[in-house]
């Protein structure tokens, strides 16, 4: 989305527009929906792409909320919870997927809004926890998978919520770059105070934001960070021009999307581009303690975020390390230089993946929405090819990868990698990384 600033003047309408007059006789009900027939009715997918019916929140209550800084984290996921509720017009669509985290929440997820709200596992006494920190336009069900299974190894889990998320794309609009600092430093100052020792693991946008909030102010109790995939530099050499064009009152929107995807966005405002980019100008600027142990895992081929800009950042942070510095990287080819005090591990080819996209790292093959045969697919390099994004979402020969020019030119159809066939071995370095943190 970030590399797509230099379209935001043209429409990208053709893929609906052409299927418009059999669009509106064959859409179905809201009513008649699921979380899962949302994504695989393909009329109502182009049909909700055209009218925007999920791109806009509903019009109760305030978008951003202020959490009082005394608040406990379980008044603030019911508050959160509510905010959904409230704003979100897929909220209450009904959505039973048997993810990891499903089966072990207080009362059983019936509907969408069940899904992108914040949550915790917490077991008895227990004094070490892990909060993860989502990315743009995302949700904590990116968590779906790895907090279970952080919890199957003893930890309690926290997740949050990013101001201007799990409600509609429009919500980002409203959203302002010290909303998601408040909420962020809420979110680790609360479990600082909660536990006696923790870790925080931050995805993309969420990796930047962590960073930056901990350089600033480390708790004394913060054991470890994690950062995947986390957001430093943006592939779009003029992502910078957002902030200006952002004044232009006809100029709101970079993608609209159908926004189906349950827990996602698919439509991007430009105003969230001038957010991302100054999260990770602070992520660039911002020096970690040198004594805190981290850990980075990225994709050499990211083609949302480049890798090389996030190698020169773990360069600088290596020079004045006392704490271990590692760094798990899938890359297909000779990986840059970096320091010898830096441990990498290469990941140099996939079971049955090309190489490794930006959204895959988290869900693990047999995830039920993202995962091999799971209920979504990412087809949104075809959005303006009608025969080839149908292609795209019902072939019985998918080619999974990142969404990059060489491999779009190379396989056909392509579809976006949402899982990671490296899911067991990343998650038993990360637990062997936190029980050494934490012990």
């Amino acid at each position: 989305m970030l590399n797509t600033i230099p379209k935001i003047m043209m429409k990208k309408g053709l893929l609906v527009s052409l299927l418009a007059p059999l669009i509106h006789l064959m859409a179905m009900p809201v009513q008649a929906q699921t979380c899962q027939s949302l994504v695989t009715d393909l009329p109502r997918y182009q049909s909700d792409a055209n009218q925007g019916s999920y791109r806009f929140a509903n019009g109760t209550g305030d978008a951003i909320r202020d959490i009082p800084e005394a608040q406990s984290y379980s008044a603030y996921i019911r508050t959160t919870q509510a905010l959904i509720f409230a704003r979100n017009p897929k909220a209450t669509i009904p959505c039973e997927l048997a993810t990891k985290v499903s089966a072990l929440l207080p009362s059983k997820p019936t509907q969408i809004a069940d899904y992108v709200a914040p949550f915790e596992l917490t077991h008895p006494n227990n004094q070490k926890a892990v909060l993860l920190i989502h990315g743009l336009t995302d949700s904590p069900f990116t968590f779906h998978a790895l907090a279970a299974d952080l919890y199957a190894q003893g930890y309690d889990v926290r997740t949050m919520l990013l101001p201007g998320h799990g409600t509609a794309a429009s919500d980002l609009k409203e959203t302002d770059y010290r909303d998601w600092q408040q909420h962020v430093r809420f979110a680790i100052s609360r479990t600082a105070s909660d536990y006696s020792d923790f870790a925080v693991l931050g995805y993309s946008t969420g990796a930047a934001l962590a960073t930056t909030e901990i350089a600033a102010r480390r708790p004394d109790n913060l054991a470890a960070l994690v950062l995947v995939a986390p957001a430093t530099q943006s592939h779009s050499e003029k992502a910078w021009l957002a902030k200006w064009l952002d004044w232009l009152p006809w100029v709101d929107w970079v993608d609209k999307g159908a926004d189906l995807d349950l827990a996602k966005y698919e439509s991007f405002p430009l105003h969230a581009v001038t957010l991302v980019e100054q999260a990770m100008t602070d992520m660039r600027e911002a020096s970690l303690p040198a004594s805190l142990p981290t850990l980075v895992i990225a994709s050499d081929v990211d083609a949302t975020i480049n890798s090389q800009v996030t190698y020169q950042l773990l360069s600088r942070w290596a020079q004045a390390r006392t704490a271990p510095l590692a760094l798990r990287v899938y890359t297909p080819n000779a990986l840059t230089a970096l320091p010898e005090s830096i441990d990498v591990t290469e990941i140099k080819t996939l079971d049955g993946v090309i190489d490794m996209s930006h959204i895959g790292f988290l869900n693990p093959p047999d995830h039920p929405y993202y995962g091999k045969t799971g209920v979504f697919r990412n087809c949104d390099a075809y959005l303006d090819d009608t025969s080839a994004f149908a292609h795209c979402k019902t072939t019985d020969t998918p080619n999974f990868g990142e969404r990059s020019k060489a491999n779009l030119a190379e396989y056909t159809p392509l579809i976006r990698v949402s899982f990671n066939p490296d899911y067991d071995p990343m998650t038993t370095q990360l637990v062997t990384f936190l029980d050494k943190a934490m012990q």
